[in-house]
């Protein structure tokens, strides 16, 4: 009976042990479960909130590319509807112009024909008449001789002969005058319409680039918007894990409470009177736990102690741990508060690395000892070539606060070939001491950089560690195979910490221009007060002003005008350059003063032409002995200096010498390495018309033909010669 007492009895504890046992796993398997659950349910919001963010992200770059490709296509096609209505209204104007002009033309050599058969009809009606008088006073003075002396009516005769003289004098001076007065008068009329064209063109290209600017400060606002986007999503995301961080260790303290008081934590309460004040100082971070000793301490358990499959020996050796971490975290405590008192966790304020920075800089500042105070150059050598991606050297650096916090460095070299001797930056305080530079201005001095480097001003910076906001560099070389002046330059870098834009001037001259990376390549557009041609040292370009297009190895210029030889010159240009240089393009003329070229030839004359040009070559100065131009023009209002074809056509001997004056004179011709083709030239004079035709050799020698008519004579002539001493001969 005893036994089967004992046996009953121990089934009964076997039974409650495996009852407990079983229900110990129920619940620790209901636990994980739930563990489980709320980790999948956290994991899923996460991924939620990070699709949402992502969706956002990608509908707000979508919505942007898309509102940044609808604004340049309504840009462009502005622009064409732009540029067609003005070329429209050009040709318009020049139409009007020309129909004017010749009108004007026109009704000038009528009334100038008018006024001259009306002055030789009444100089010889009054010669008549003062003959006709002098006749009759002769008459009247020989009748009267032996009363009256006949000197005083000889002298009345000749003064009234010579009253007469003098009146006709003056009609001629006045008419002159006249003529003069009429000639400025339409000459300032000319000035005036060319400066209002000018005026008006200019401003057309003030215009165009006010609505680049504007296009380029709504894109930096739109960039500005998008990066403030992403940076309050950032510190949103930061805010909600500081909180899950905050609401976890409130948990784990929580829990160290109930261990240590043997129930839930009460929440803090701050005591009344002078405790109070102490109360808000006290701060415990997981240092002041000392989590990681603990943490330490069951690793050595777990070690040390050997395993038992008995349940109650883990718990009371989990029990006697989480004893311990509590033990810790009541010793923290100061002894003022009594322990069991509850306090007021505040996650720390690291203020130590900000103050101990500004009160450096204030205390050396104040002392004098931050002039020129020499730093490593190492660190900056490794940031500018990580950032530049090309080694960099840096003989020394400097600290200085006399003219304000400035960096300087001393013996800059990027590469082989890019050379400064001084550079000056304007750092950010807070990061100084720190991995990362800010510079938000730097200014270099003795800047050298080959023609060749010129793509290292586009690139955007590498990495992170070096952020520069804006260079400027001061009397700038750029050595190479075009002859460049010094230049200051001015290179704008955007948020993506790539360059903005590149502003360029020079005293010298008066170069002043600008750069807009677009792509692979830039737009361009500069002017210049003179502009001396590589390829023609002789021809100094004024007032010159160009718009286009750079890439790697081409520039491509849509727009340039420019004055010379006291006319408009204007057109287009395509440059390139590598193995071989070559320029192409058309070429438009405006009143420019043909006497310049060949005064012998032509003495007298206003000239338009329109054609295109091209030239090529190993290297740009040698690229005029390949030139070639072609196209057609009129001169107007001029001169042939040295023959006149009239004379020629009248006598019937060698008399050629004088001038031909002709009213037109269009024809087309041809440029070709030195050597001038004239054809198809009709020259317009009054009753005077001929035809020719002229070549003239590189040296200047001279050969052509000419065929004349006036009224019914007939001529040809042949034109030899040489450009300084042209000749004609039947």
């Amino acid at each position: 009976e005893a036994e089967r007492a004992a046996r009953e009895e121990a089934e009964r504890k076997a039974k409650e042990a495996a009852e407990r046992v079983a229900r110990e796993a129920e619940e620790r398997a209901r636990a994980e479960a739930e563990l489980k659950a709320r980790q999948e349910a956290e994991h899923k919001a996460k991924e939620e909130a990070e699709r949402k963010a992502r969706e956002e992200a990608e509908r707000t770059a979508r919505e942007t590319e898309e509102r940044a490709r609808r604004q340049a296509e309504e840009k462009a096609q502005a622009e064409a509807e732009e540029r067609a209505r003005a070329e429209s209204e050009r040709q318009a104007r020049e139409g009007a112009e020309r129909k004017d002009k010749e009108e004007a033309e026109r009704r000038t050599k009528e009334e100038a024909e008018r006024k001259a058969k009306e002055d030789t009809e009444r100089k010889a009606r009054e010669a008549a008449e003062a003959a006709a008088s002098v006749a009759a006073a002769a008459a009247a003075a020989a009748a009267s001789a032996s009363i009256t002396p006949a000197a005083p009516a000889a002298a009345s005769a000749a003064d009234s002969l010579l009253a007469d003289l003098d009146s006709f004098s003056m009609r001629d001076d006045e008419e002159r005058e006249r003529k003069e007065a009429e000639e400025k008068a339409r000459k300032e009329a000319e000035d005036r319409a060319r400066l209002e064209a000018e005026a008006s063109a200019r401003r057309t290209a003030e215009e165009a680039k006010r609505r680049e600017e504007e296009e380029v400060r709504r894109k930096d606002e739109e960039a500005r918007l998008a990066r403030e986007a992403e940076e309050r999503r950032a510190r949103e995301e930061e805010d909600r894990r500081r909180q899950e961080d905050e609401e976890r260790k409130r948990k784990a303290k929580e829990s160290l409470a109930r261990h240590q008081g043997g129930a839930p934590a009460a929440t803090p309460v701050k005591p009344a009177g002078p405790a109070a004040d102490e109360f808000d100082e006290i701060d415990i971070s997981d240092a002041d736990l000392d989590l990681d000793d603990v943490k330490a301490d069951e690793r050595k358990i777990a070690k040390d102690k050997p395993k038992d499959k008995d349940g109650d020996k883990r718990a009371r050796e989990r029990i006697d741990v989480e004893a311990r971490m509590a033990s810790k975290a009541a010793d923290s405590v100061p002894a003022a508060l009594p322990p069991q008192t509850p306090v007021k966790i505040r996650r720390p304020v690291k203020w130590g690395k900000p103050v101990a920075i500004a009160l450096f800089v204030l205390v050396l500042g104040g002392l004098g000892l931050l002039h020129l105070i020499p730093l490593s150059n190492i660190q900056y050598e490794q940031l500018a070539s990580q950032a530049l991606g090309r080694p960099v050297k840096i003989g020394s650096v400097h600290f200085s606060v006399i003219t304000g916090v400035e960096l300087k460095f001393e013996g800059l070299a990027i590469g082989d070939t890019v050379r400064a001797a001084n550079v000056r930056a304007a750092p950010q305080i807070g990061t100084l001491f720190g991995d990362k530079k800010v510079l938000t201005h730097v200014v270099i001095e003795g800047l050298s950089v080959p023609q060749s480097e010129f793509g290292a001003l586009f690139g955007a910076l590498k990495g992170d560690g070096l952020t520069i906001a804006r260079v400027t560099a001061l009397k700038a070389k750029f050595p190479g195979t075009v002859p460049l002046p010094e230049m200051d330059v001015e290179i704008a870098l955007g948020a993506d910490r790539a360059v903005k834009a590149v502003d360029f001037k020079s005293a010298e001259t008066k170069l002043e221009g600008r750069l807009v990376p677009q792509g692979e390549g830039a737009s361009v557009e500069f002017s210049a007060g003179t502009l001396a041609l590589p390829f023609a040292p002789a021809v100094a370009l004024s007032n010159f002003s160009a718009k286009g297009t750079i890439a790697a190895q081409e520039i491509a210029l849509s727009a340039w005008s420019a004055k010379l030889f006291d006319g408009q010159l204007s057109g287009t240009a395509r440059i390139r350059w590598g193995a071989r240089w070559s320029i192409d393009g058309e070429l438009r003329a405006r009143q420019m003063n043909v006497s310049v070229l060949a005064p012998a030839l032509m003495s007298e004359g206003r000239a338009d032409a329109r054609g295109t040009y091209s030239m090529g070559g190993a290297v740009p100065d040698k690229l005029g002995a390949d030139a070639r131009i072609e196209g057609s023009f009129v001169v107007s209002k001029g001169v042939l200096g040295s023959f006149s074809l009239a004379r020629g056509l009248q006598t019937s001997g060698g008399q050629f010498s004088g001038r031909t004056e002709f009213s037109e004179l269009a024809g087309v011709g041809a440029y070709n390495k030195g050597a001038v083709q004239l054809r198809d030239m009709k020259l317009a004079a009054g009753l005077l018309s001929a035809n020719a035709m002229a070549d003239i050799e590189p040296g200047g020698r001279v050969s052509g033909r000419i065929n004349a008519e006036l009224g019914t004579q007939r001529g040809t002539f042949m034109l030899t010669g040489t450009s300084t001493e042209p000749q004609i001969r039947k």
